[in-house]
């Protein structure tokens, strides 16, 4: 009801969905484990990273970082994603993860069902992906839009076995407006519309200090 499954020689596209997409942990950054140019590979300093930027301002430098293997989803535009170098996927992890539905799987149905409605539509940094052992997914998802993982082309390309399937036309068409309304959106205090009369009669903001309120609501 929600995914395709395109062929191994149909090109990448938005809403292809992969598994085991290499994401990497950088760990803390006035710790790292660093290979300086020249020192033998088991040869490594712990820097931070204020100290490594300084030392290296002509080239790259090697980290020992952790890697781990994920599911996730093509944000990149089809287009782009037939000829740039890179192709940017986002972090799809289980829904329980998300702090609004940590305990969806003891709610009732009735309950369930209209969580996932209202949440996602309220929540933009996330899209539902419901569980299908096809794709290989055996509990529900969400795609994060936060979480971007950068992979050359090329690399994603020999990776196309892992491809397990892709959004259908309607999930899709979903996909693509809230991927952009995420990252169209701008934080604004939505308060600033308010006279002082009506800011001091609103229940939310009318404790509001000073510091916070605009010129013509003091």
């Amino acid at each position: 009801m929600f995914y395709a499954f395109p062929l191994p020689s149909e090109e990448i596209k938005q809403g292809d969905i992969f598994m085991n997409i290499p994401c990497v942990e950088l760990g803390p950054l006035d710790e790292l484990l660093i290979s300086e140019e020249g020192a033998p590979p088991d040869k490594m300093t712990n820097l931070p990273w204020h100290e490594v930027i300084h030392s290296s301002e002509e080239g790259a430098t090697a980290a020992l970082v952790g890697i781990y293997p994920v599911p996730a989803i093509v944000i990149t535009q089809s287009c782009d994603a037939a000829r740039k170098d890179y192709i940017t996927l986002c972090e799809i992890i289980e829904l329980s993860e998300i702090k609004a539905f940590c305990d969806y799987k003891t709610k009732s149905l009735k309950n369930l069902a209209q969580d996932l409605v209202d949440h996602n539509r309220k929540m933009p940094e996330i899209f539902y992906l419901p569980p299908d052992s096809d794709v290989g997914f055996t509990d529900k998802m969400v795609a994060v839009f936060s979480n971007t993982i950068r992979v050359p082309r090329e690399e994603l390309e020999r990776l196309k076995n892992n491809r397990k399937g892709r959004l259908n036309d309607v999930a899709y068409e979903h996909f693509r407006e809230k991927l952009a309304h995420f990252f169209h959106r701008y934080a604004f205090n939505e308060w600033y519309i308010l006279s002082k009369k009506e800011l001091e009669a609103h229940k939310r903001y009318q404790s509001l200090d000073s510091g916070l309120r605009y010129d013509h609501q003091k």
